[in-house]
């Protein structure tokens, strides 16, 4: 067992000399950020923007900032290139595009950010979101599609997958290209008329997330039709429900609410923009974007509901009136996924969309448009750079300068305000407990360094939203105990990392809110936290003695939640460490009080972090968990802070 580190420098070494690299974000674009691992994960190399701001505050300790004054600029820069409007994009990859399975007629590839799979044969293409967690899953279908058209009074629909006669799929550098054709024949008058050719093509760039789709129909040059509909349709996908759908003609409702069953129409002339997405605007909530290429053909959008609260079809149909004889017609959509976003903001996404479309050819790296998971992680990082920068005790350049860093704070926690705390009493369930609880940090770092009344104002706010977060219960011992949750409709569980973080928060805050209510519930969060033992891995034998969080029920059910991951351990630490030395002396009581209990917890949470620890050439790996092999962006910095806080908290 190595001891832990008696100084910041070991861990901080191992970041910039073994994670820290560059990574292309446009032509000619170089920034250099912190790799997820230090060895790729199966071939990936991810960057993510919320991991790369938990670095940079840890980086922006003095001594830290002074050791590596390039590092932590080009980290800054980094973070503030993944920054656009209100998003804070989640993550970008180098390229990347391989087969991986062919199986029958299905085949799979993998793509920088996303798991692709079609069966052709059946017309159908599905992408998804791509992690290295159990979080992946199928989020887009597209398959379902037909023809309309009226032919000598009479109006015919053809499903466009049973004429499916030859397929194609082939790999063209940076681009995977899909595509179904075949025949489309129909009866008129006791006579099979062929009406043309139907091709659906499919493009997939592994320097995108962008998915391409485009319709074409070549109608027989002997027949004469009239009306046309070409479609793009969309499925189901197993285990995602998408609920809503949303366009960009201006209306104050969405377009449709999964709701009623049965089949639905909305026409949308004039739309160019719709979104599928699930019900609720967060940063894990599902959505696909469309953006039409013809927005003039675009003239409907169907519905089909067959379960209540969940959508079983979505179909757009292009529009080709009047007489068509001889002539290709073709529809042409653009898609995104994304895992998390504020899709409430129609022209922003809109403008997104229309941008990446026209950009992909000069891109060097893949971006997930998926907004942060921990928005708040950056707006904190951008208080603490402010804090250590207006202080003088490090150099700084230009794109370090403290009005600059001040605005790069007040800019999104404005954002902030506007897309999670102004709505919360409408839309509860989108603030991420753990994600509030750095905002607020971040928010006693600048009230602290300024004095600036209305960052005191907006941390009293906060916080009382924070307190809305805790659920209380009595313990099985017959004490007054709580547990933060994750969301405010989340399962009744208090996360370690959710119930350290909203702690931690409150503790920094009581040195400027005189509320005796922080104080109460910080002394019941206390009585959360036990011992627990757990499995050092799946299916392992072998277990480590951990923290846990628990929570009681009315029925007297006790549910734990553990620290097994160190970056929980981590936070755990930074809260003890916060209450033991705040300045207040009501939590300097609670903290005496609740002494003895805490150092047990700690000398735990030390001993498993100890067993986590691997030394390197002149640094220090910090493992994600005891049995894990390697640490990660997130897991580095976070247990740092937890040994050893920041200067600014």
């Amino acid at each position: 067992m190595t001891a832990l580190p008696t100084d910041t420098l070991p861990a901080a070494e191992f970041l910039v000399r073994h994670m820290y690299r560059p990574v292309q974000l446009g032509a000619n674009k170089t920034h250099f950020a912190i790799a997820e691992t230090a060895m790729p994960i199966g071939g990936d190399s991810w960057f993510w923007s919320d991991d790369n701001a938990k670095v940079l505050e840890f980086l922006s300790r003095p001594e830290l900032w002074r050791r590596f004054p390039t590092e932590t600029a080009e980290i800054l820069r980094f973070v503030r290139a993944m920054c656009r409007g209100p998003l804070i994009f989640r993550r970008v990859s180098p390229p990347r595009l391989e087969l991986i399975e062919r199986r029958d007629t299905r085949s799979r590839y993998r793509h920088s950010l996303m798991n692709v799979e079609y069966d052709l044969s059946r017309g159908l293409v599905a992408a998804g979101l791509r992690f290295h967690d159990e979080r992946n899953s199928e989020n887009l279908l597209l398959g379902g599609n037909r023809v309309e058209f009226t032919h000598l009074r009479r109006r015919y629909r053809l499903d466009v997958e049973p004429a499916i006669s030859d397929v194609d799929a082939r790999q063209d550098g940076y681009r995977l290209l899909l595509s179904h054709f075949g025949d489309l024949h129909f009866k008129s008058r006791s006579r099979l008329v062929r009406l043309g050719r139907i091709t659906y093509a499919y493009s997939i760039d592994a320097r995108s997330m962008f998915i391409d789709v485009e319709v074409t129909l070549e109608i027989a040059a002997g027949i004469q039709v009239t009306d046309v509909v070409l479609t793009i349709g969309h499925r189901q996908p197993s285990g995602i429900y998408y609920r809503t759908i949303d366009t960009d003609i201006g209306r104050t409702k969405p377009l449709f609410r999964a709701s009623m069953l049965g089949w639905r129409r909305r026409y949308v002339e004039g739309a160019s923009y719709y979104v599928i997405r699930q019900s609720h605007i967060s940063g894990d909530s599902w959505g696909i974007h469309s953006i039409s290429c013809d927005p003039a053909r675009l003239s409907a959008i169907e519905a089909i509901v067959q379960h209540w609260g969940r959508f079983h079809r979505i179909i757009a149909c292009y529009s080709f009136p009047g007489l068509q004889c001889g002539t290709s017609l073709v529809a042409r959509e653009g898609k995104l996924v994304t895992g998390g976003g504020f899709y409430d903001r129609i022209e922003e996404y809109r403008a997104l969309m229309r941008e990446v479309s026209s950009s992909i050819s000069a891109e060097q790296a893949a971006w997930d448009l998926s907004t942060s998971y921990d928005y708040g992680s950056a707006i904190n990082a951008f208080a603490k750079c402010f804090a250590v920068s207006k202080a003088g005790i490090v150099r700084t350049d230009e794109m370090l300068d403290p009005d600059e860093l001040r605005s790069l704070f007040d800019t999104y926690f404005s954002h902030y305000c506007d897309v999670f705390a102004n709505p919360h009493p409408q839309r509860p369930n989108a603030i991420f407990s753990r994600d509030l609880a750095f905002v607020i940090l971040g928010l006693v770092t600048m009230y602290r360094v300024t004095n600036a009344i209305d960052y005191r104002t907006h941390l009293a706010r906060l916080c009382d939203m924070l307190l809305e977060f805790e659920l209380r219960f009595q313990d099985t011992w017959g004490g007054h105990a709580s547990g933060f949750l994750m969301r405010m409709d989340s399962p009744r569980a208090a996360f370690v990392d959710c119930h350290s973080a909203a702690l931690l928060a409150l503790t920094q805050a009581v040195r400027y809110i005189d509320d005796s209510r922080l104080v109460e519930t910080l002394e019941r969060g206390l009585g959360s936290y036990s011992v627990e033992s757990c499995n050092v891995g799946a299916g392992s034998q072998h277990q480590i003695d951990t923290v846990s969080t628990h929570m009681v029920d009315r029925r007297g059910t006790r549910s734990t939640q553990n620290a097994f991951w160190n970056f929980k351990a981590g936070l755990t630490l930074r809260f003890f460490d916060a209450l033991r030395n705040s300045p207040n002396p009501s939590l300097r009581s609670v903290a005496l009080r609740h002494g003895e209990r805490m150092e047990r917890l700690e000398m735990i949470l030390r001993q498993q972090i100890e067993s986590s620890i691997t030394p390197r050439e002149n640094g220090i790996e910090i493992r994600t968990a005891v049995s894990s092999a390697e640490t990660n962006s997130e897991t580095q910095p976070w247990v740092m802070l937890g040994l050893f806080g920041h200067p600014w908290d």
